[in-house]
C-alpha cells in the first residue's frame, strides 16, 4: 500500500458487507431455524465502519505526511477533505430524500429535519424506536458526524500523540457501549449513538496507522494463522452466545469482537491479498463493480422491495418464493445503483480533482 493505491479487494469486501445487510433486512426474518435467524448479518454495518475508518484515517495520515513535503497548510487540507467528502456522499442522498418528500413517501415528511441534518441516529437513540424505510439512515449519519471532527483530531494533534489518541477513543467508545447497556437500556442508543460506534471506526483507524508506520509488525498480523483464529473465536463465541442466550455478549461482546475480526480481514486484504478462491471471489468484475456502487446500494436497498411489488405485477411478473424475491430485489437494487452510478455519482465525483491533495 503505497499512499491512497486503490485496492480492488476491499471492494470485494464492500460487496459482502451490503450483501449482510441486504440479507438481514430482505430475508433473514423469514427464516425459521434459530441459528440462522440469529446469525448476525447485520454487521455488514459494522464491517463498514471498520474499513471506513481504515481508509479515512489513511487518507488523513498519509497526506498530512505529504503536506509538509508540499508545504500544504492544514486548512487547505481540511478544506480538501470536505468538498471530497461531500461530493461523494451529499448527492443521492439529498436527491432521495427530496424527491420522496415531494412525493410524500410514507414518513418522509415527519422526520425530514432529522434525514437532513444527518441526526436519525440520533432521534433512534433518544426514542428507541424504528422510522421505517429510513431506518438504515442511521449508519449514514455516524458516518458524517464521525466526518466532522475525525479529521481535525487526525491533523491537528501531534503526531507523537495519534496513536494514543486513537486507543483512548477506542477505550471510551467500549466503556460508552457498556454504560448504556448496563445504564439506560436502550439498545439503539447502545448501537446507533455515533459514540456507541467509535469502537469499529476506530480500530480501523489503529489499522491504518499500524500498516503506515508499524509495517512489521503489520506484515505479521497479516499472516493468514491470525485471521484464521479470529474466525474460530468469533464462531466459538457465537455457538457459546446460542447455547447460554447470554445478552451482554448479543448486545456489548459481539459487535466489538466482529469489529477485531473486521481488522484482520481488511488487512489481509489490503496487505498481501487473499489467495485462491478467495481471492477469484474477491477481484471477480461483478463482486468488485458491486462494491465500487455499495453506496447506492445501501442507500437505494430498503426501498426496492416497494418499487419492486409497483412495478413486478404491472409487467406480469408473479414470485411466491422468497428465495426469488430476493434476487428480483438484489437486481432491481443493483439496475439503480448502477445508473445511479454513471449518470450522477461518477460524473459529479470528477470534480473531486479539484481537491488534489486528498485522493
Amino acid at each position: 500500500m503505497k499512499g491512497n493505491n486503490y485496492i480492488i479487494q476491499l471492494d470485494g469486501l464492500r460487496f459482502f458487507a451490503v450483501l449482510m445487510v441486504m440479507i438481514a433486512h430482505w430475508m433473514q426474518w423469514q427464516w425459521t431455524n434459530p441459528i440462522v435467524v440469529n446469525f448476525p448479518f447485520g454487521h455488514g454495518v459494522t464491517l463498514f465502519f471498520v474499513l471506513s475508518g481504515f481508509l479515512i484515517t489513511r487518507i488523513l495520515l498519509t497526506n498530512r505526511d505529504n503536506s509538509f513535503k508540499t508545504n500544504t497548510s492544514k486548512k487547505h487540507l481540511i478544506k480538501n477533505f470536505y468538498i471530497r467528502r461531500f461530493l461523494r456522499i451529499f448527492p443521492i442522498y439529498y436527491l432521495l430524500i427530496f424527491f420522496l418528500f415531494a412525493i410524500d413517501y410514507k414518513n418522509t415528511r415527519e422526520f425530514f429535519p432529522w434525514l437532513v441534518s444527518y441526526s436519525s441516529n440520533i432521534y433512534q437513540s433518544i426514542h428507541n424506536v424504528y422510522v421505517g424505510d429510513f431506518n438504515h439512515f442511521w449508519s449514514l449519519a455516524v458516518e458524517e458526524q464521525f466526518y466532522l471532527f475525525w479529521p481535525f483530531l487526525i491533523l491537528f494533534i501531534k503526531p507523537n500523540k495519534i496513536f494514543i489518541s486513537i486507543i483512548i477513543t477506542i477505550i471510551i467508545a467500549i466503556g460508552f457501549k457498556i454504560y448504556l447497556f448496563l445504564f439506560v437500556g436502550k439498545w439503539m442508543a447502545t448501537s446507533y449513538f455515533t459514540l456507541s460506534c467509535m469502537h469499529a471506526l476506530g480500530l480501523g483507524a489503529l489499522l491504518a496507522f499500524i500498516v503506515l508506520y508499524k509495517r512489521k509488525f503489520a506484515e505479521a498480523l497479516a499472516k493468514p494463522i491470525w485471521l484464521y483464529l479470529g474466525v474460530l473465536l468469533y464462531i466459538a463465541m457465537l455457538f457459546i452466545q446460542y447455547q447460554y442466550k447470554l445478552k451482554w455478549y448479543k448486545d456489548i461482546a459481539d459487535e466489538i469482537i466482529f469489529a477485531l475480526l473486521s481488522v484482520l480481514i481488511i488487512l489481509r486484504a489490503s496487505n498481501n491479498g487473499f489467495k485462491w478462491g478467495v481471492k477469484y471471489i474477491l477481484e471477480n468484475k461483478f463482486v468488485s463493480y458491486s462494491g465500487k456502487i455499495s453506496y447506492g446500494l445501501y442507500v437505494y436497498h430498503v426501498f426496492i422491495p416497494t418499487l419492486f411489488f409497483f412495478i413486478a405485477p404491472r409487467i406480469g411478473i408473479i414470485i411466491t418464493n422468497k428465495y426469488t424475491y430476493f434476487i428480483g430485489f438484489y437486481f432491481l437494487t443493483f439496475l439503480v445503483a448502477h445508473y445511479s452510478w454513471v449518470v450522477i455519482e461518477k460524473p459529479i465525483s470528477k470534480l473531486k480533482s479539484k481537491a488534489p491533495y486528498l485522493k
